[in-house]
């Protein structure tokens, strides 16, 4: 059990990576656009961002990013709103560890 924890950590850690280069990504994608649209600049420049805009395009967008579970460490059936998985806000409502929320059962 104790070597499924550390693998589950070091798959939020990767997560958080990448959502760190996932940002730095953009706003490069949002400083070459700039220039790529600024008709002030040398054509040179324009086309070496326009290169180099290229080569970032293929790499992770934000949109692309998943969800991990933050006590588990699952990818699927994660909750945006508190970032766990649905096996572990099942544990907690039976725990009565969750407050202010509603199982709707019909």
């Amino acid at each position: 059990m104790i070597w499924r924890t550390k693998n589950n950590l070091t798959h939020i850690e990767k997560e958080v990576l990448k959502a760190k280069f996932a940002v730095k990504s953009e706003i490069k994608k949002i400083i070459l656009k700039s220039i790529l649209s600024n008709k002030n600049t040398k054509p040179i420049t324009r086309a070496y961002a326009n290169y180099k805009l290229s080569l970032i395009l293929n790499k992770t967008p934000i949109a692309k990013q998943n969800n991990i579970c933050l006590k588990s460490g699952r990818y699927k059936g994660v909750y945006k709103i508190s970032n766990l998985s649905r096996h572990q806000m099942k544990k907690l409502f039976i725990t009565n560890n969750l407050q202010n929320i509603q199982i709707n059962n019909w």
